[in-house]
């Protein structure tokens, strides 16, 4: 999987656009609570702006030619592909395709607890939480290169002891 750099806000339009040129290509989105005017609203977000996922097993001088010429392409972040280890939760972050949706969980001892969706594949990568804001943040990397990316959770009281 390759990563690229594009203008922001032509996310979709690029992925789209390279879907139409049989090229399999990511914007991972999510849905995620946002307090607007007092209520929470759940609406759809990019997780990376600006970055669009080339799933290609390998970037030849014509593919590359052919992807430079969508809109709004800027330039490819490596011309390697992604490492093994973040190529796998990168791929889980694109979901196919489909947005990730809320996530569960309760906070036991200071600690939180996903119980159900996305972020319990990245648990053990949870750095900070905030409950009344809904959210909790995870630490991921590309090409070596931290990035902090803020999901939303849905808190539960914690379950009662035995």
């Amino acid at each position: 999987m390759y990563v690229l750099y594009i203008r922001r806000g032509s996310e979709l339009t690029i992925v789209e656009e390279l879907r139409q040129k049989n090229i399999t290509a990511y914007c991972p989105r999510q849905i995620k609570a946002e307090r607007r005017r007092g209520n929470w609203q759940y609406v759809e977000r990019i997780i990376f702006t600006g970055y669009v996922f080339i799933d290609v097993p390998e970037l030849t001088a014509k593919l590359w030619h052919v992807i430079m010429k969508c809109s709004g392409a800027i330039r490819f972040v490596s011309l390697c592909s992604l490492p093994d280890n973040e190529d796998g939760y990168i791929r889980q972050l694109c979901n196919d395709g489909n947005c990730i949706d809320v996530s569960r969980g309760y906070v036991s001892d200071g600690v939180l607890h996903i119980t159900d969706g996305f972020m319990t594949n990245l648990d053990h990568e949870i750095v900070k939480f905030n409950r009344r804001g809904r959210r909790a943040s995870a630490d991921v990397t590309l090409y070596g290169e931290k990035h902090r990316i803020v999901f939303s959770v849905e808190f539960d009281d914690p379950p009662a002891l035995p």
